[in-house]
């Protein structure tokens, strides 16, 4: 779960990333794979289906308002055309109707019925049957029927409708809930290509999913937790069927896959232990025992200063009276065939002898 401190600075930069220059602006939307319908396009053709209709009061009311599309885009555009058209067509101005009042799994099969009378009717052209469509898919995705809406959306494309925006955005928002990860962060990728141009909600709620998304991986505690989550959102919506139990084995059999690989783990990690403990005691067995003789490659530790009582040797051999090339000589040839530890350590013994004051 995300604090809530990250998203607001999140939101604070977003908001700041939208007001940035306008030059930035146009080279952002120069490598766009999209663009916006012209907003006279979109008003002549809803012009031509209310010339369509027959005349009256309502469809003059619809004209009127024209002008309102004139300089928006985006959720605004979609919301205006639907809006019109609902001024002289009843069967929009029913679905419209049923969207406002109550979008639930009870109502779920009126709202169709109510879409698939738009989608039918042949007096209405593609353009703005898609528009119906959008507009539809936009209050199932609001009311977590991301199914639903995925199914529709499906049928759509960035071509047909008069808010891009928004159908990439919805069609991202089901992807991501439903757990299709590749799907999402290309159609989030695509929709982020107009960052500058997108209502803020759209653009900063795009990162949050991306960020969130791409890092989840197949069998990881993270997909089998969102699962489940998606799970339980569908029997809160009443679901019980099919899908949903093959939803629930998915789930047991990931669990089950990832508590083999957690003993698996641990197993290993116990032997390693057991290992490394019995090399450890084997080797303090060896150090303890008397008769074990010491490893020539093993060099003991040698801790001691070299400082031994001082002994009378007597002068019978002539120790200490050599000359000093004879007496390096001597010291060499004794310690020549020794590691160099021993050597300093020998070394050491024989200068102190040597300066040491005689009895």
């Amino acid at each position: 779960m995300v604090r809530c401190i990250p998203w607001i600075l999140v939101a604070i930069c977003f908001a700041f990333h939208a007001t940035s220059s306008s030059a930035s602006d146009t080279s952002l939307q120069k490598a766009s794979s999209w663009i916006w319908p012209e907003n006279k396009k979109v008003i002549d053709h809803l012009q031509a289906f209310l010339e369509s209709r027959p005349a009256g009061a309502k469809v003059a009311t619809a004209k009127a308002r024209l002008s309102e599309l004139q300089s928006i885009r985006g959720i605004g555009l979609l919301e205006g055309v639907v809006s019109i058209a609902a001024e002289c067509e009843p069967q929009i101005a029913a679905l419209v109707e049923r969207l406002s009042t109550d979008v639930s799994v009870e109502s779920l099969p009126e709202i169709d019925a109510a879409l698939s009378s738009v989608l039918a009717n042949g007096g209405i052209p593609d353009w703005l049957k898609a528009d119906c469509q959008l507009f539809a898919c936009r209050s199932y995705v609001q009311h977590a029927l991301y199914d639903e809406a995925m199914n529709k959306l499906q049928t759509l494309s960035l071509e047909s409708v008069s808010d891009p925006s928004t159908y990439l955005f919805n069609l991202a928002v089901c992807q991501h809930h439903l757990l299709q990860r590749d799907e999402c962060v290309e159609t989030l990728s695509k929709l982020l290509e107009r960052e500058m141009d997108l209502p803020t909600r759209y653009a900063i709620t795009a990162r949050l999913m991306e960020a969130d998304i791409k890092p989840l991986k197949e069998d990881s505690l993270d997909e089998i937790s969102r699962l489940m989550n998606d799970v339980e959102r569908r029997l809160v919506l009443g679901r019980t069927g099919k899908l949903v139990r093959d939803k629930q084995q998915v789930i047991v059999e990931k669990l089950e896959k990832k508590i083999d690989q957690m003993e698996q783990q641990l197993q290993q990690q116990q032997q390693q232990q057991k290992q490394k403990q019995q090399q450890q005691d084997q080797q303090n067995q060896k150090k303890q025992d008397p008769s074990n003789p010491l490893d020539q490659s093993q060099i003991p530790e040698v801790k001691g200063e070299g400082e031994v009582d001082s002994k009378d040797i007597g002068n019978a051999a002539g120790w200490g009276n050599l000359p000093p090339a004879k007496r390096q000589e001597a010291l060499q040839n004794m310690t020549k065939d020794l590691p160099s530890h021993y050597r300093e350590v020998i070394e050491a013994y024989f200068k102190r002898l040597s300066t040491s004051p005689k009895p």
